[in-house]
């Protein structure tokens, strides 16, 4: 049995349930990665910088709460059900790498973009990434769409058979790997705001279950 500190899965659920959240706002006021125009751009670079902020604060309380998902339906996961949460932890991780680029570079690069032909430039290379120049750039790049969807779908599964969630959270969230997969197909659809309702509802369930944390956590803990 796996010894928890007290109150430790109300604290994952909090945070799950906060950065879920902020991830599904964020998600919804998020705009396209590149200005138009040149008259878009200070309220491109204001968006952007805000949007982003928000969203690696999710990322990180998402990240934080993730072990709780998995600790709290341990005794019924087998060993292939923990193998979702290196994969989720990897894409989710791995996907905040880009918002501190548009929280602290965006402002730098954009302020010296003072025609259209400049602007074009540096929205070819930020679209674009420049991977044909630096091409270790899809070591961090490849694995994100992967480990969520993977990390998703063993989840989801895992959820179904351990049978401690209820079973229509392990069936949403492998809904919602239906609908990313579907988004990847439709790239005008943000399908990314589902995957932060999944966390948020795990959250909500762990900090508000009915004693069932307080009662596992003190079964650990003998």
């Amino acid at each position: 049995m796996i010894a928890l500190p007290k109150g430790y899965l109300k604290f994952a659920g909090w945070t799950l349930l906060i950065g879920g959240a902020m991830g599904v706002t964020g998600q919804l006021l998020h705009i396209g990665d590149t200005p138009a125009t040149l008259e878009e751009i200070p309220g491109f670079l204001s968006t952007a910088v805000n949007t982003h902020v928000l969203l690696a604060w999710a990322s990180i309380l998402i990240l934080m709460g993730m072990p709780g998902i998995y600790m709290r339906q341990g005794e019924g996961l087998k060993k292939w059900g923990w193998i979702g949460f290196p994969l989720l932890f990897m894409g989710m991780i791995l996907e905040i790498f880009h918002g501190p680029f548009q929280i602290l570079g965006y402002p730098i690069i954009y302020d010296h973009v003072k025609d259209a032909e400049t602007l074009k430039v540096v929205n070819n290379q930020i679209n674009n990434l420049m991977v044909d120049q630096y091409p270790l750039t899809l070591v961090v790049l490849i694995p994100i769409i992967p480990g969520i969807l993977l990390g998703l779908l063993l989840l989801g599964i895992a959820t179904i058979k351990a049978r401690i969630f209820p079973k229509w959270l392990g069936i949403l969230t492998l809904v919602v790997l239906v609908i990313l997969i579907g988004g990847i197909a439709v790239p005008t659809i943000n399908v990314f705001p589902a995957i932060h309702v999944v966390f948020a509802l795990f959250g909500g369930i762990l900090a508000f279950g009915k004693g069932e944390a307080a009662t596992f956590e003190a079964r650990a803990a003998a």
